[in-house]
């Protein structure tokens, strides 16, 4: 300890720093805070990601907070050397390439690195542009390390975070200085040859899920590869920082390489890069997405006569459809390779074969239970099944594992609702719900769920989702009914013990969007005039009847199903009578003198299509032969109505 602490900080920060990456490798990440704070404080060190202003793209005006990392240097001022020290030049291979967006897409809109705020000051820039020592870039580095291995890699602001430190690590002030100590690697454009390596393979990592950076870091990838064969710089200088870094090896990063090129779909080149590293498996399922499936079971075949593993024993089973294959591999892996279980299951599953399906998911999960498709297949199998107790277990394991799976929280529900627990169901569909709201499946499903529980709050919910989808027409009129119903009679007993009229206003509301999206369904009209008759608003009522009977006209008459018709005409009559009875009331006179003679014009028009309906003889219902007698009398009195009413007004 004492020898150490005569060492140089930036000496003792290397070797702690060392010390922090192992604990990352080995799990203990624990006490890495503590350790590399430790490291910070021996060279005066501090840095930390936060957002900055500034904007993104080319054309962008509007300055948004942008995330980047902000450290200082103050070992630079101590050792200005060091900075430009180990490093050389890129023309020579000193320094490695640095791939420009600009130079994969040209027409890309996106900038290299953030363009900082003018409001900034020159103290404030330098903390976020100034380039950093090697000792301070593996500090950086580490931070990495200990946030890939920590955190879900597939989340986008991780992935940011491990950007912004990268893209710190990078930065240089693009003036080369020579140093006497590695003449022989020509200029120092940067700190550490493997270091700024380092940060580039970071960087590539951060940018692959973006479709604007993909192609940038599969290049940089595949530059940072063929590099190792580079001549400068020296070995001796590449291994200054080999154990701090966390570099990857030369053969690591061909597989990288060969697994970005597999995803991306350049699978005959993967295929040749896994050959090479003699990765048998890779290089098959390669050739298998190809379809060059002859290829790939005699490229099989041979590899299992010179060395038979459980992976090329399913590979020629998913080529061949042969579920033995699969049992050979689980045999030779002494039951413990897993895929091989799943393989079997998927083919039980596909055949029909649930029992044995479910039998072969179990044995894969006890051995690897992250397989979130394995646990929703399960649960699907044992849905069908009809057991409900166990599909519950599997669907809530699957969401264990993958949060976001919508389709497994509504089979979930689904479950639960079997069982009879239509709270927890509820529960279970909200999630659903809310990580697909696009489907019109998964409302009309939470819809069914609330009207059990007599939940008029998510039925209005529901209601409004399935309009705003466009889909109307699954808006049922039963549904609608009972609701309106519901809220007018102010019906007690429903859903966490609430009343009727406290859902008054938001389905008054519910109604005007939804006239206010399709106005063309009479029994909506018809119910929002309930409501708002129930609400006192009598005019709103007798303009939502007036427009009841417009719409009901407007599709009665292309009506060709007798059963339909006639309730259709019911509904018209109904709705013609007590717009009679509202207009005579007193306080409807004025209304009544602008809009009964419209009225009466409209029932003696319906009359008289429905009497030429009735005379093409065509065994018509004497239901119908009422109906317009009605009418005809309902004419006539309207007729009369607005007769008196004029000679009054005169």
């Amino acid at each position: 300890a004492s020898a150490l602490s005569a060492a140089p900080g930036r000496v003792r920060a290397a070797l702690i720093v060392e010390l922090a990456a192992r604990l990352c490798w080995y799990g203990r990440t624990k006490p890495f805070d503590a350790v590399l704070a430790s490291a910070c404080s021996a060279i005066d060190f501090n840095f930390e990601v936060t957002g900055v202003m500034g904007t993104r793209r080319v054309y962008q005006t509007v300055e948004f907070a942008q995330l980047m990392c902000r450290a200082g240097t103050g070992a630079a001022a101590a050792v200005p050397q060091q900075a430009a020290k180990d490093g050389g030049d890129a023309q020579d291979g000193g320094v490695p390439e640095n791939l420009q967006l600009s130079a994969v897409d040209d027409m890309t809109d996106i900038l290299e690195g953030p363009k900082l705020s003018p409001a900034l000051d020159e103290a404030e820039r330098a903390q976020l542009e100034k380039p950093l020592t090697a000792v301070e870039q593996i500090v950086l580095l580490a931070r990495c390390h200990c946030v890939w291995v920590t955190s879900n890699p597939n989340d986008e602001m991780i992935l940011q975070e491990i950007n912004a430190l990268a893209q710190r690590v990078l930065q240089t002030d693009g003036a080369g200085k020579q140093d006497d100590a590695n003449g022989a690697d020509g200029q120092l454009l940067t700190a550490n040859w493997l270091s700024f390596s380092c940060g580039l393979w970071y960087r590539c990592k951060a940018e692959h899920h973006r479709n604007k950076t993909r192609e940038r870091a599969a290049f940089q990838l595949q530059s940072l590869v063929d590099q190792f064969k580079d001549e400068k710089p020296s070995a001796g200088h590449r291994l200054l920082m080999v154990h701090g870094a966390g570099y990857p090896a030369h053969f690591h990063l061909q597989r990288e390489m060969g697994t970005r090129m597999m995803r991306m779909g350049m699978v005959s080149t993967a295929h040749e890069q896994f050959k090479r590293l003699r990765m048998w498996p890779e290089a098959v399922e390669c050739l298998m997405i190809a379809e060059r499936n002859v290829e790939a079971e005699e490229m099989i075949r041979e590899q299992l006569a010179a060395q038979a593993s459980p992976r090329l024993w399913c590979c020629l089973g998913d080529i061949m459809k042969d579920p033995a294959h699969f049992e050979a591999a689980w045999e030779l892996s002494n039951r413990r390779f897993a895929r091989a279980q799943r393989s079997l299951g998927r083919h039980h599953f596909g055949k029909g074969d649930l029992p044995k399906a479910v039998e072969c998911f179990k044995l894969a999960l006890d051995i690897n239970p992250l397989h979130a498709d394995i646990w929703f297949t399960k649960g699907v199998a044992e849905l069908r099944l009809q057991r409900f107790e166990d599909s519950v277990f599997t669907f809530s394991r699957c969401v264990g594992v993958e949060d976001e799976h919508s389709e497994a929280w509504a089979n979930l529900a689904a479950s639960h609702s079997s069982l009879g627990n239509l709270r927890e169901a509820r529960t279970c569909m909200t999630e659903a719900c809310r990580r697909n709201r696009q489907s019109w499946k998964m409302w009309e499903t939470f819809l069914g769920i609330c009207m059990q529980l007599r939940d008029l709050q998510g039925v209005i919910q529901a209601m409004r989702q399935l309009v705003e989808l466009e889909q109307t027409a699954r808006l049922q009129e039963r549904i609608l009914g009972m609701v309106t119903m519901a809220v007018v009679a102010d019906a007690a007993g429903l859903y966490n013990g609430a009343t009727g009229k406290a859902f008054s206003e938001q389905l008054n509301k519910f109604y005007l969007f939804l006239t206010s999206k399709c106005a063309s369904l009479p029994f909506v009209w018809r119910f929002w005039a309930e409501l708002q008759d129930a609400r006192g608003e009598f005019e709103q009522a007798l303009e939502s009847r007036l427009r009841q009977h417009r719409a009901t006209q407007a599709k009665l008459w292309e009506e060709r199903d007798p059963e339909a018709f006639g309730a259709m005409l019911r509904d018209l009559g109904d709705c013609f009578s007590v717009l009679a009875s509202t207009m005579a009331e007193p306080h409807f006179a004025e209304i009544a003198r602008q809009q009964l003679g419209g009225l009466a014009m409209s029932v003696r028009d319906a009359a008289r299509r429905l009497g030429a309906r009735l005379d093409t003889g065509l065994g018509a219902p004497a239901a119908w032969r009422e109906e317009l007698a009605k009418l005809e009398a309902l004419a006539a009195q309207l007729e009369k109505q607005g007769a008196g009413g004029a000679e009054g007004a005169a």
